[in-house]
């Protein structure tokens, strides 16, 4: 009787284990790397970085801002507005407060804005009559307080809803007794002293 001859190698390889491992090696630290730099990025965006310098901001008019009404105002706003600090301002005069990157900035004292006028549709927030102005095409809103004896103006950046609004409008209200902004058809004039 014959022997039966060994079958044919049929497209196998011999394995290096040494190569095996490398590969291995390779894959762990590849996994290991995608997972340090996803578990990096959960934590930056987490904890972003929020501005704390001063906060830029316009000269505008504001004949009242060193009026009795703004000088009462202005300490008694808060020094966090729906969960942002307070940060100084750079430029703009008195009678100016910010919150937050972007910044919700108030300003106190300004000139009456054409906007403005006894036929306005203002929305009641807490107590405060609101108008709100035209953007002329910016992200920004702001609304005027129109019925103080100074006229208060708050502007938020785009998406930040109305939240700070209705905080301001608390402060306000408490601190300043409200007022018609007409009487018999005539806009009341603001106070600037």
């Amino acid at each position: 009787m014959t022997k039966p001859s060994p079958s044919p190698d049929l497209g196998r390889t011999t394995r290096n284990p040494a190569f095996s491992w490398q590969v291995v090696s390779a894959l762990v630290l590849v996994v290991l790397a995608i997972g340090v730099a996803v578990t990096l990025g959960l934590i930056n965006n987490a904890n972003p970085v929020v501005a704390t310098g001063p906060v830029p901001v316009a000269t505008v008019g504001q004949p009242g801002a060193d009026s009795a009404a703004c000088k009462t105002l202005m300490p008694k706003l808060p020094a966090e507005l729906t969960g942002s600090a307070r940060r100084p301002v750079q430029g703009g005069g008195d009678g100016i407060a910010a919150w937050g990157d972007p910044a919700v900035i108030l300003r106190c004292g300004l000139e009456t804005p054409q906007e403005l006028n006894c036929s306005a549709a203002l929305t009641q927030v807490d107590q405060v009559a609101w108008l709100q102005l035209a953007n002329d095409g910016l992200p920004d809103t702001t609304y005027l307080a129109a019925d103080r004896s100074v006229r208060i103006a708050v502007t938020l950046p785009d998406g930040t809803g109305t939240a700070a609004i209705q905080q301001i409008s608390d402060v306000v209200s408490a601190n300043l007794p409200a007022r018609q902004p007409c009487n018999k058809g005539v806009l009341l004039p603001t106070d600037t002293r």
